[in-house]
């Protein structure tokens, strides 16, 4: 009896010695909707998702271009054409509550804020729109719809924590969720 008990205190001094393996998961969040409308006079159409990243080396997030489709159906009266764009909405709450981050959005380097319209196009000024400008070319043409794809510069611009501005630093880990939301205006005269 006394050898199986020396044997047992023997085996479990080598058990100590091993290490346990370390795992770690992560995961990919994909935001999903279908639709299609190919009806109205004008269509904007995201077509990426916006995701943005913490490095800790930066102190900051990455940046997104975030590319979009626009269709319209020209109008052969009109003589000129704009195409303006506004952010309504951009803030991100965090999940686990306390936290806010905002998304900066920016066309060709100039902002488009939540406080006036920003012009991508207006053929009388004459702003082209750079890839947009299919439209500006098109915009008499009402037998066909024409399309462009642009893009904005997503970013995220300001943080706060418990409601006070705070630096990106500041935050605490976890992951935010929300809806950028920027409204197009189309006007031919």
């Amino acid at each position: 009896m006394k050898k199986a008990f020396v044997a047992l205190v023997i085996g479990g001094m080598g058990i100590t010695s091993v290490q346990a393996a370390v795992e770690a998961s992560a995961v990919a969040t994909w935001q999903a909707t279908a639709k299609k409308d190919t009806q109205s006079i004008l269509v904007v159409t995201p077509l990426t998702s916006l995701s943005f990243q913490y490095a800790e080396g930066i102190q900051g997030f990455n940046t997104v271009n975030g590319l979009f489709d626009v269709a319209i159906l020209g109008d052969a009266a009109a003589t000129d054409f704009t195409l303006k764009a506004k952010k309504l909405s951009g803030t991100l709450n965090h999940l686990g509550g306390g936290s806010t981050v905002d998304v900066g959005v920016n066309w060709q380097g100039t902002p488009v804020n939540t406080a006036s319209y920003t012009t991508l196009i207006d053929t009388a000024a004459g702003i082209t729109g750079g890839n947009l400008s299919p439209l500006a070319t098109s915009f008499k043409d009402d037998s066909q719809r024409t399309t462009a794809q642009g893009s904005f510069n997503f970013y995220i611009e300001s943080a706060t924590v418990n409601g006070v501005d705070a630096t990106f630093d500041a935050l605490p880990d976890g992951l935010w969720s929300g809806e950028v939301n920027v409204e197009f205006v189309a006007n031919w005269s």
